[in-house]
C-alpha cells in the first residue's frame, strides 16, 4: 500500500515489509527573503495528512482484535449455550478494556474508539479510504461517520457510503463544513427513512438547558428547529442594531443582553450613557427591522411537489431533508417564490445599472455556492457580498467582467476586503466542459486550491446554460500588475500586540480584584470586551 499525501507529491506513506514508512518533504526554514514560502505553508497545512492513514491502520488492527474476540465467543456460545453478546463483558467491551489499559484512557473512550473502528470497516469502508488516502481529516471522518449513525439498511448504506465518498473526491477542496454538508446531503436523499427518523427524534430532543461557565457566568442553551434558530438569531441582530454607534459592548455581549432581556420581557437598552443617545428601540423599530428578516430556502420543484425526495437547502445550515422543506414551506410564514433558471437567458444584469445583477441572477448564484465562496469559510451565501471575479470595469463595462453566474460568487466581507486590500489574492472561476462550476483561490505564495461550487447537486442546470454575453480576450502582457492600485485597506484600532497587552491587563486587574474582595465594576467603554480580542 502506497499513498502520497495531499499537494506535497514528495511526501508519502508506505507499506513495505510489515512496517509503515513515513517520508515528509521538509523545506528550507530558513529565515530571509529567499525562503520558499510555498513550500513552507504546504508543509504546515498538509503535513498532517499521514495522520488519517495511522488512524486508519490502527482502525484496522483494534477491528482484527475484536473480529478474534467475536470469533471466541461464537465458538463458545455454540460449545456451552451461553449467549456472550448479551453480557457486559462482550467482545467489544474486551477488546476496549485491553485498549484502555495500554492507552491510559478510561473504559468510554475506548469502547468508542473500538466502535468507530468497526464503524470504518463495516459500515462506511470508502468514506474510511478517504482518511487513509487523506482526502479529509480524521476529524472531518468522525464528523462524516456520525452523518450516517441513523441509517439501518445496510444495503441502503453501502449506497451513501459509496455515492459520498464519490462527491467528496471529485469536489476538491474541501472543510470540515463541505464534508458535512455533502454526508448529509447524500443520506437525506438516498435514506428518506433516516431522515424522517431524525427528525422526529430531534422533535423529541427540543430543550433549553442551563450549566454554568465559571463564577459569574451561566449558559443557556436553547434546542429548536433549524429554521426557527436561525430566525431567532436574525431577530436578536434586529434588536441590537437598534444601539447608537457609542454602545461600549461587543456584539456578541449586546446579543446575549438582548436574548435575556427578551426572555424576561424587559426593555433592552443602549449603554452609552448619554442623554440624547440616538437609538432606535422602541417596539416599532424594532418590529420595523425584524420585517424585513428572509430565510432562504432553495429546493427543487418536484420535491416540494412530493415527486421527488432531492435535500432542499437551508441558509446558513445546510442541506434538509425534502419532507422538511414540504414542513417549511407549509408554514404560514413562509412565502415560495420560483426560480426560472431560464430567465437569465434573458439577461444576468438589471437594464439600468450592468453592475447589479438581476434578482433571479442574484439568486441562483447564492444557491449555487451556498456560502463564502472562499474554501474554509461558513458565512451564508446571503449574508455575503457578490463579487465580481473578473472585475467589472465601471468606466467601459463592456470592457469588465459580465454580471454574469459565470463571473459572480458570494464573498463575505472579511474576504472580499482581503481580495481587494491584500496583494497577490487571485481568485477564479472555471466552468468546465460537463457544466460543472469551480472556484479558484490562489494565495500570495502561488498556491492555488481549487474546489466544486457546494451545492452543484442541486443546481446542476446552472453550469450548463449558455451565456449571454460576448467573450473577453485579455491581453494578458499588457497588463501592468504593479500599476494596480489595490488601496490601504481598513486599519485596525489596535495592533495585535497592543490588544494582547490590554487584555492580559485587564485579566490581571480582574484576578486581584478577585483576591482582594473588591467588587468588579461594569465594563466602560474603554474596556468593553472582556473576552479574548480578534488578534
Amino acid at each position: 500500500m502506497h499513498t502520497t499525501l495531499g499537494d506535497q507529491k514528495a511526501s508519502t506513506i508506505a507499506v513495505e515489509d510489515g512496517a509503515i514508512i513515513v517520508r515528509i518533504a521538509m523545506p528550507e526554514t530558513a529565515q530571509g527573503a529567499d525562503v520558499d514560502q510555498a513550500a513552507l505553508l504546504q508543509f504546515a497545512a498538509r503535513s498532517d495528512s499521514f495522520q488519517g492513514f495511522i488512524l486508519w491502520q490502527r482502525y484496522v488492527a483494534v477491528y482484527r482484535v475484536w473480529e478474534g474476540k467475536v470469533a471466541a465467543a461464537v465458538d463458545a456460545a455454540s460449545e456451552v449455550g451461553v449467549d456472550s453478546f448479551s453480557r457486559v463483558y462482550d467482545p467489544l467491551c474486551q477488546t476496549a478494556a485491553s485498549y484502555a489499559v495500554l492507552t491510559g484512557s478510561r473504559q468510554f473512550t475506548a469502547e468508542r474508539f473500538v466502535d468507530r473502528a468497526i464503524s470504518m470497516v463495516e459500515r462506511v469502508p470508502e468514506l474510511g479510504t478517504l482518511m487513509r488516502d487523506g482526502v479529509v481529516t480524521p476529524g472531518w471522518f468522525h464528523a462524516a461517520l456520525a452523518q450516517t449513525e441513523g441509517v439501518l439498511d445496510e444495503d441502503v448504506l453501502a449506497v451513501i457510503d459509496h455515492e459520498a465518498a464519490a462527491r467528496l473526491r471529485e469536489m476538491g477542496a474541501l472543510s470540515a463544513s463541505r464534508v458535512v454538508m455533502t454526508v448529509n446531503g447524500v443520506v437525506a436523499e438516498y435514506d428518506v427513512d433516516a431522515a424522517l427518523a431524525a427528525r422526529e427524534a430531534a422533535k423529541v430532543g427540543k430543550k433549553v438547558v442551563t450549566a454554568p461557565v465559571d463564577a459569574e457566568l451561566s449558559e443557556l442553551s436553547v434546542t429548536a428547529a433549524a429554521e426557527d434558530v436561525e430566525l431567532a438569531s436574525k431577530s436578536l441582530d434586529a434588536v441590537v442594531d437598534g444601539v447608537c454607534e457609542d454602545d461600549p459592548r461587543s456584539k456578541q455581549v449586546r446579543r446575549s443582553d438582548a436574548a435575556i432581556a427578551r426572555l424576561r420581557g424587559v426593555p433592552f437598552t443602549c449603554r452609552c450613557g448619554e442623554d440624547d443617545c440616538p437609538a432606535r428601540l422602541s417596539e416599532e423599530e424594532i418590529a420595523g427591522r425584524a420585517s424585513k428578516i428572509v430565510l432562504h430556502v432553495i429546493a427543487r420543484r418536484e420535491s416540494l411537489e412530493g415527486d421527488s425526495e432531492t435535500p432542499a437547502f437551508l441558509d446558513g445550515f445546510g442541506p434538509i431533508s425534502a419532507e422538511h422543506a414540504r414542513e417549511v414551506a407549509q408554514r404560514g410564514d413562509t412565502t415560495a417564490r420560483t426560480l426560472d433558471v431560464g430567465e437569465l437567458m434573458n439577461g444576468t444584469a438589471q437594464a439600468a445599472d450592468g453592475y447589479r445583477p438581476t434578482a433571479a441572477c442574484d439568486t441562483a448564484v447564492r444557491a449555487l455556492h451556498g456560502e463564502c465562496s472562499v474554501i474554509g469559510c461558513v458565512e451564508a451565501a446571503w449574508n455575503c457580498d457578490l463579487d465580481h471575479v473578473q472585475e467589472y470595469d465601471h468606466a467601459d463595462p463592456a470592457a469588465g467582467g459580465p454580471t454574469c453566474p459565470c463571473n459572480l460568487v458570494p464573498r463575505c466581507r472579511f474576504h472580499h476586503g482581503l481580495k481587494t486590500h491584500v496583494r497577490g489574492w487571485v481568485d477564479d472561476l472555471i466552468v468546465d466542459a460537463t457544466g460543472v462550476v469551480w472556484t479558484e483561490i490562489t494565495t500570495p505564495e502561488g498556491i492555488t486550491v481549487r474546489a466544486r461550487a457546494l451545492n452543484s447537486w442541486l443546481v446542476p442546470e446552472l453550469g450548463l446554460l449558455p451565456c449571454s454575453h460576448p467573450g473577453r480576450v485579455v491581453d494578458v502582457d499588457a497588463v501592468d500588475v504593479d500599476a494596480v492600485d489595490v488601496g490601504s485597506g481598513p486599519v485596525r484600532s489596535l495592533t495585535r500586540t497592543r490588544a494582547k497587552h490590554r487584555y492580559r491587563m485587564r485579566i490581571r486587574a480582574a484576578n486581584r480584584r478577585a483576591r482582594a474582595g473588591v467588587p468588579m465594576p461594569m465594563p466602560n467603554a474603554e474596556f468593553a470586551d472582556w473576552g479574548e480580542p480578534p488578534f
